[in-house]
This record gives C-alpha cells, sequence and structure tokens, in this order.
C-alpha cells in the first residue's frame, strides 16, 4: 500500500469519527414532565357502543293451518299475556271438545259411582228383582210340571184297550176305561180264573191283584184309575188279556209322543231360564251389597285418565286455532287477512303471521373486549346516550347479563353485554344506536397518578420518581383501578407529593 493511500484511509476515519461525535451532540435529551401524586376520586368506567333491542322480540305462526275467521288486533296495539290476536275456523275443534268433556264427565260420574257404591233404594230394588225371580221359577217350575205331567199322562193314555191273548177261547175282549194315573210305563197282564161262587180275574205287571168279574158295571183295575168292563156271557176262565201302558199300537201313540218330548225340552228350557234369572238377581244383589274392588277402582280411574287425555288433546288441537300474545307486548306486524287458508298457499303451519316485542324496559346489547370485561359485573350502573337525542339526554341503565361465552367478531373475542334501562321512555326505540359508559367502581381520596407514568416490565409495575439535580430514580408500585380520564390509582409505593415522571405518549 501507497503512502498517499494510507494518509486518505486515515483522513476518511476521522472524517467519520467527527461526523458522530455532531450527532450525538445534536441530539436532543427528551423532555420528561413530573406530575405531582395527588389524592382524587377515581372511579372505573368502561365505554363503548351498543344498539337498542327489545327484552323480547317474537315472531308468532299457527301450527295447524286453516282459513282466518278473526284478526284481533293491528300493528301498534298493546296487548296482554293471553290476549287472543287471530283466530282460524274453530267450529270443529270446539265440538271435540265439548264431546271429550262429556265422556270425561261421565267417566267421573261412574268413578264416584262405584265409590259411593249402592244407595237403599237401589238394594231395596235388587232384593225385590230377586224375589221377583225366585217367585217366576217357582211358578215357571210348577207351570212346566203341569204340562209335562199332562203331556205324559196323554202319552200313557193313549188308546188304552185289552189285547187279547192268543189262546182265549172267547172272541170278545173287556173295555178299559178311567184315566191312568201313574208315572211308570209297562202292562197289566189279566187272567180269569173260577171260584166257588163264580169268575174272578186276576192282574200282574204294573200292579198285582184280583177282582170280581163283573157284567153288569165297570171293575176297578188297580188303584192307578183305570177301570175294566167285561163283556156278557163268553168268558172262559181261561182267557187272558194284556193292557200295555202306553199303546204303542193306538192313533194317537205318535203324536202324544211328540208332544211329551217337547213338553220335557220346553221344561228344560223354561226352568233353566228361571234358575239364570234367580242366579243374575242373586249376583246384582251381591255385587250392590258388596264394596267395590281395588281393581275396579282402579279400572275406574283409568277410564278417567283417558277421557282427561282425550279432552287435552281437543283442547290443544282447539288451542292450535287460536293464536294468543304470549308475553305483554305490543304488535310491530300482522302479515295476514281474514279469509285467507293454507290451501291459497298465502301462509302455512309454522309461518309467521304476527310479530311483536314486549313492552318491557327496553335493552342495550354491547360487546367488550377481553380488555374491559374484566371491569365490569352484574348490576354495574351505567350512563347511555343515543345519537337520536346527543349526549346532553343521558338514560340510565345497569348491566343485567354477561355472556359466559365470547363471541369472534373480526378474529377478535368479545363478550355480549346487555343493559337494562332504568325507566321506560317512549322516546327509546328498538334499533337506536346507543353509547354506553359502565361504571364499575369508584374508590374516594385514594391517590392518584396519570397512567403514562406506569412502566411494566416482568410482571411488575414502576414509575420514575425526581431525585432531585435532574435525576431520577426508579420506584416499584402497586396499581388499582384506571378512571376513564387517564388516571390510575395507587395503592402502594408512593406517597401524597411525590413528584413522578410522565411521558405522555411516548
Amino acid at each position: 500500500m501507497s503512502k498517499h493511500t494510507i494518509f486518505a484511509a486515515a483522513g476518511i476515519a476521522v472524517i467519520l469519527i467527527a461526523g458522530v461525535f455532531i450527532s450525538l451532540s445534536l441530539r436532543k435529551t427528551p423532555q420528561i414532565s413530573f406530575t405531582a401524586v395527588k389524592k382524587a376520586d377515581i372511579t372505573q368506567a368502561v365505554s363503548v357502543d351498543g344498539t337498542v333491542d327489545a327484552s323480547q322480540d317474537l315472531s308468532l305462526s299457527f301450527q295447524t293451518g286453516g282459513e282466518v275467521k278473526e284478526i284481533e288486533v293491528n300493528a301498534g296495539d298493546t296487548v296482554k299475556k293471553g290476549q287472543v290476536l287471530i283466530k282460524l275456523d274453530t267450529g270443529a275443534a270446539a265440538a271435540a271438545v265439548s264431546q271429550a268433556q262429556a265422556a270425561l264427565s261421565a267417566a267421573q260420574a261412574s268413578y264416584q259411582k262405584l265409590l259411593n257404591g249402592a244407595t237403599g233404594a237401589q238394594l231395596a230394588v235388587a232384593q225385590t228383582a230377586l224375589d221377583n225371580a225366585k217367585k217366576t221359577q217357582v211358578a215357571t217350575v210348577a207351570q212346566q210340571n203341569l204340562i209335562v205331567s199332562n203331556a205324559q199322562s196323554a202319552l200313557l193314555n193313549s188308546g188304552l184297550a185289552a189285547t187279547p191273548g192268543s189262546g182265549n177261547l172267547s172272541n170278545a175282549s173287556p173295555v178299559i176305561t178311567g184315566t191312568y194315573t201313574g208315572a211308570a210305563q209297562g202292562e197289566y197282564d189279566i187272567k180269569i180264573f173260577s171260584t166257588g161262587s163264580g169268575l174272578s180275574f186276576s192282574y200282574t205287571g204294573l200292579e198285582n191283584g184280583s177282582n170280581t168279574v163283573s157284567a153288569t158295571g165297570p171293575t176297578p183295575l188297580g188303584t192307578k184309575g183305570l177301570y175294566i168292563q167285561f163283556p156278557a156271557g163268553n168268558i172262559n176262565p181261561s182267557d187272558t188279556w194284556t193292557v200295555f201302558i202306553p199303546n204303542t199300537k193306538a192313533v194317537s201313540y205318535l203324536t202324544n209322543m211328540n208332544n211329551y218330548n217337547a213338553a220335557l225340552q220346553t221344561q228344560n228350557q223354561a226352568t233353566v231360564s228361571a234358575q239364570a234369572a234367580v242366579d243374575s238377581a242373586q249376583q246384582n244383589l251381591q255385587l250392590a251389597q258388596t264394596p267395590p274392588r281395588p281393581e275396579d277402582i282402579q279400572a275406574a280411574k283409568a277410564q278417567i285418565d283417558a277421557a282427561a287425555a282425550q279432552l287435552q288433546t281437543a283442547q290443544n288441537n282447539l288451542s292450535d286455532d287460536v293464536l294468543t300474545a304470549p308475553i305483554d307486548g305490543i304488535i310491530t306486524s300482522v302479515d295476514v287477512k281474514i279469509g285467507e287458508t293454507t290451501q291459497t298457499g298465502t301462509f302455512m303451519p309454522g309461518v309467521e303471521v304476527i310479530k311483536m316485542i314486549s313492552n318491557q324496559k327496553l335493552q342495550v346489547v354491547a360487546f367488550l373486549s377481553e380488555a374491559d370485561i374484566g371491569k365490569i359485573k352484574l348490576g354495574d350502573q351505567a350512563q347511555i346516550t343515543l345519537d337520536a337525542y346527543g349526549s346532553n339526554a343521558p338514560f340510565a341503565a345497569s348491566v343485567i347479563a354477561i355472556d359466559p361465552g365470547a363471541t369472534v367478531q373480526n378474529g377478535v373475542s368479545m363478550y355480549k353485554t346487555t343493559l337494562e334501562f332504568s325507566q321506560s321512555d317512549d322516546r327509546i326505540k328498538t334499533g337506536m344506536s346507543a353509547n354506553v359508559v359502565i361504571t364499575d367502581q369508584t374508590h374516594t381520596g385514594g391517590l392518584v397518578i396519570p397512567q403514562t407514568a406506569v412502566i411494566k416490565k416482568g410482571g411488575q409495575e414502576f414509575v420514575l420518581t425526581d431525585a432531585g439535580n435532574g435525576k431520577t430514580q426508579e420506584t416499584q408500585i402497586q396499581t388499582g383501578i384506571l378512571g376513564l380520564d387517564g388516571n390510575v390509582e395507587v395503592t402502594s409505593g408512593l406517597s401524597e407529593g411525590q413528584k413522578v415522571a410522565s411521558f405522555g405518549n411516548q
């Protein structure tokens, strides 16, 4: 390297060093202003924008379709909870309610009747019915016995005649008269025999006995109502006859047999029916006298429950045809006309037909950042100004709800906060823009300094205090609440009158 080159490089270095010193000498020292620590009242508050909203904003619709019959309100009307707004055609539903109510009343009456049991008059009626059934049974049995007895007698007396034996020497036969009163079937075997005084006859079979043969008049044949009249002369001691009971060869036998069988069948049916009537009357009396069984009471209760369920269903169907106000409020719009039906497609079940808002105190909904949400709590008071009336017309309010979960807006977590106006005011309308100042707490007579005096590092807070001779020293402090005026409360580390450095916006 040449000597000229070395001198040139050294000159450049000198120039650079001189420039640095000149630059440092020209830089201005930052201006520090000091503020005295003072006692003052400080209020922690949060300022945020919001929107006026109703506590309830409802859209109402029918659950079922039908023709609109009545519209009871117009937009702007104030209504009470339960007030009828719109009615569909309720004819069929109302009739179903009446029918279900009648069924329920009947079930309840039956249940009560079961619990009460039979009255004295009902017991008397049941006892009389039993007595009459027994009397009828006795009369029926007697009547049927007589009919059967007469039919049997007619059968047993069918064409009674003395049938001659095959070895008879006489062609004449005795005549049988009278009415057989016995019940047994069989025969009388008659035989002629001689005695010292004349002819006699004996009979065996159904009865055993003997008697004298008489040609002058009927002679008893046994003791069961039959008589025998022998012909005059031509009676030989060896002649025999048989009287068959019944006489199956008689012309009337078959008819009398059928009549007898029919009488027996009728007797059986009549006596069974009479006995059934007695049994039924006896059972009815016992039921009237017996307390209701638990299962009968349970069944009656089930009937009431079923009827009540039917009534509730009918009432629900009727209520579906009547739209009522679910809350006290103000109608904001009516979107249906009389005569419109679902068939026209004007409105369908579930489609809103009327809108309303609550007429309670209106609310303001605002969204607070993470930095502000920790400064407020439920019950905090607030002052609200509405853009429509300017800052000279504030309205009092209080915090009534803070959502626990965040709502992300433009990538920032915000917390929905609801405030309620303390008093109703006709000037307040839903949808208005609101400026909200929420006051959380006020401390009186505490030490305060500008927030710009606080230095934060390492999780701790410091200030620079005036040490005199243009020097400062770092002092650790603890702070309390932050006011909207830019001051912060100092809870430890400083005393009144000390001076701290304030850096403005630096």
